[in-house]
């Protein structure tokens, strides 16, 4: 009797499973350059063989080549007439191509008339089966970056940081340019205009809404016992030293305790909060609230120890920091750009932010000893806060688009190592160097590199003699990228890689 119960119970028990089990499912898996695709079809189900669709893609957009699929089975349709279609069972198909793939299936199934049910044909169903990253998948990357070029190819040399086009033509042939075109601030007309922009930019911001309500206050501080201009030019020029010395001191600390800056710049995250803050800056600009810090922190005069010359120095560091929310956008401009070029193998790119206080600090010498060279704050202000609002909403608009561009399933690593070690191959057929570009969307170095540089005529000629590679580094800690990077050195972008043939 037991038995029988048993019997019984174990029967209902896979009567149930069958009835409740779908009817068709589907599974798609990836390892290395091959993908597995497996419809499953439960008992009494079948779909038809001419109204599959299977579509394989891999990481370049071109199909992935099949390398086996299952036979159809003749089937006599009431409807159709003699049809092929896939039974119960597991049927299998095999891709191969560039990982990571992308595929979708279109089918249409129907279920056998049984003594229990009628038989009945499902709607069509499109399914997306691209397959997710598997827990070996970050450690296949890695050990495939570490097979890049081993053994094969040396690194001959590299080049890292914008440059113009006698520099990189000269990279490219390996002749020598000579050391004062290839290092300081003047190793382009780019990098006057940077200095140029810079220090106007700092100029600039003693215009802003923020600074100027604080002049009365600030010209109180240099000359406030009636000092002769002599001496109110002195307590000017030490108020100015403040100001560039917390901008560069500020700079300076920021840039060097960061690691490697395109880490942080590939972030959609990172990209995402300053966007934020941007949006709140501009906010306040439009009046929506007050934003003023330079009330929360109560620094007196009275307090500083020294003479009128120390208090004007100290004071004009504590005047920078606060200025408010119209200097913040330009400060982290000036740090984003200074950081970028410093990871990009210019050390002077450090005193950007020093110049920029300088350019904020000019006037006040000035100021000091009694000349009109800083405005009234007036009506006029209302005009220049809106404008400044709509000058940090565009800059709120243009990073928030950028951490966009970076949210995940934007960017695939093993593409772009499999597309470095397809150039490899080429070069190994042709006999040819390598030249790897390496590149990132956020990167405006890289954009101007493109449109200046790569698009001369006499460049286009040299990069000829060389398999040339884009490698897409958009996040230089992703798996693989990072060994890559390390591998070369590479501190940040552009760069560019000669590889030879051993």
């Amino acid at each position: 009797m037991p038995n029988k119960m048993i019997a019984v119970i174990a029967f209902f028990l896979m009567t149930v499973a069958a009835f409740c089990a779908p009817p068709f499912e589907w599974e798609a898996k990836s390892a290395g350059n091959s993908l597995t695709v497996t419809a499953r079809v439960a008992p009494g189900n079948y779909f038809y063989a001419n109204s599959l669709i299977l579509v394989v893609t891999g990481a370049d957009g071109s199909a992935a080549a099949m390398t086996s699929s299952p036979e159809a089975v003749p089937h006599h349709d009431e409807f159709l007439g003699d049809v092929g279609i896939y039974p119960a069972g597991t049927h299998v198909w095999k891709f191969t191509g560039m990982p990571p793939f992308k595929a979708t299936v279109n089918y249409q199934g129907c279920r056998e008339k049984t003594a229990e049910s009628p038989a009945m044909c499902f709607l069509p169903k499109k399914l997306d089966l691209t397959p997710a990253a598997s827990p070996l998948a970050e450690l296949e990357v890695k050990a495939a970056a570490a097979e890049v070029g081993k053994e094969e190819f040396k690194l001959d040399r590299k080049v890292i940081g914008l440059q113009n086009v006698p520099q990189f033509k000269a990279f490219l042939t390996g002749t020598d340019v000579g050391e004062a075109e290839n290092s300081g601030f003047g190793a382009d007309a780019g990098w006057l205009w940077i200095v140029l922009l810079t220090v106007l930019g700092g100029l600039g911001l003693n215009l802003t809404p923020c600074v100027l309500p604080m002049i009365p206050v600030n010209l109180a501080i240099i000359g406030a016992d009636g000092a002769d201009k002599m001496t109110g030019f002195r307590r000017g020029l030490a108020y100015g030293i403040g100001m560039a010395a917390a901008y560069g001191i500020l700079g300076v600390a920021v840039i060097l305790t960061g690691a490697r800056f395109g880490e942080l710049n590939a972030s959609s995250w990172f990209n995402f909060a300053i966007a934020a803050v941007f949006v709140v800056l501009a906010l306040a600009m439009f009046g929506l609230f007050n934003l003023d810090l330079s009330g929360k922190v109560n620094v007196k005069p009275s307090r500083i120890k020294g003479g009128k010359t120390v208090v004007a120095l100290v004071m004009g560091a504590v005047a920078a920091l606060l200025a408010g929310a119209c200097v913040a956008p330009v400060v982290i401009a000036v740090l984003v750009l200074a950081a970028e070029r410093f990871q990009g193998g210019n050390v002077l790119a450090l005193g950007l932010p020093f110049l920029l206080g300088v350019g904020m600090a000019l006037p006040w010498p000035l100021a000091g000893a009694g000349l009109g060279v800083l405005p009234k704050p007036g009506q006029f202000m209302v005009t220049v806060k809106y404008v400044f609002g709509g000058i940090i909403l565009l800059a709120a608009l243009y990073y928030g688009y950028t951490g966009y561009t970076l949210l995940p399933g934007e960017y695939s690593p093993e593409a772009e190592i499999a597309r470095l070690k397809a150039g490899l191959a080429t070069a190994r057929e042709q006999n040819k160097p390598v030249l790897v570009d390496l590149w990132a969307s956020w990167c405006k170095n890289c954009k101007s590199m493109e449109k200046n540089v790569l698009s001369d005529p006499e460049i286009k000629r040299e990069m000829e003699k060389f398999v040339v590679v884009k490698f897409q580094a958009e996040d230089p800690g992703a798996p693989g990228i990072d060994g890559i990077m390390k591998k070369w050195d590479i501190p940040g972008l552009p760069a560019f890689v000669i590889l030879s043939p051993q």
